[in-house]
C-alpha cells in the first residue's frame, strides 16, 4: 500500500474556476453595458445581462439609470482590484501542494457577493425608472423591450439616431 495521500479531483477545481470565470464575465458585461451604454457601431454580443432593459429605456431615462448605477457604488474600481486579487487567491490555492478548500470557498463567496451587489443595484435602478413612468411611457418601454428581445442585442437602439417611428417604418 502506498503512503501518498489520494490526489484531490482536479476536474472539480477546474469546474469551480470555470464557473467563477463565467460569473465574472457576466458581471463584467453587465457593468460595461450599463456604464458605457454598449458599443457605438461595434460588434454585437450575446446578451446575458440587463442590457435589453437599459437599451429599451429612452435617452433621458437611460442617462438617469447610468447615473443611479454610478452613484450606487456597486461598480467601483476597487471592486475590479478585489476581483483580480481574489482570482489570484483562487489560482494560487488550486496550484498549491495542499488544497485549502476554506480559502478557495471564501474567495468564491466574496466574488459571489460582489456579483449579487451589482445585480441588486441594477434591479433597484431599473425598477425605480419604471416606477416613475406614466402608463403611456411604460407601454412605449414595453414595446421597445419586446423589440429588443425579438431582434437581439443592439436592435432598435434609440441612441443610434433612429426614432421609434423610423424603426417601425412610419
Amino acid at each position: 500500500m502506498s503512503d501518498t495521500p489520494p490526489k484531490p479531483r482536479n476536474w472539480t477545481k477546474r469546474l469551480l474556476v470555470a464557473s467563477l470565470a463565467l460569473n465574472l464575465l457576466v458581471a463584467g458585461v453587465l457593468a460595461g453595458a450599463v456604464l458605457s451604454g454598449g458599443p457605438k457601431g461595434g460588434l454585437q454580443r450575446f446578451d446575458l445581462t440587463a442590457g435589453p432593459l437599459t437599451r429599451a429605456m429612452d435617452g433621458p431615462r437611460r442617462e438617469a439609470l447610468r447615473d443611479a448605477l454610478r452613484d450606487s457604488g456597486a461598480f467601483r474600481a476597487s471592486d475590479r482590484r478585489n476581483i483580480r486579487a481574489d482570482m489570484t487567491v483562487l489560482i494560487e490555492t488550486v496550484r498549491s501542494d495542499t488544497f485549502d478548500e476554506a480559502a478557495f470557498r471564501a474567495a468564491l463567496m466574496r466574488q459571489r457577493d460582489r456579483l449579487q451587489a451589482g445585480q441588486a443595484a441594477v434591479i433597484e435602478a431599473v425598477a425605480a425608472q419604471i416606477q416613475d413612468m406614466s402608463r403611456e411611457e411604460r407601454e412605449a418601454f414595453a414595446d421597445r423591450l419586446e423589440n429588443q428581445l425579438r431582434r437581439g442585442p443592439g436592435a432598435g437602439r434609440p441612441d443610434r439616431g433612429e426614432t421609434s417611428d423610423q424603426r417601425s417604418g412610419g
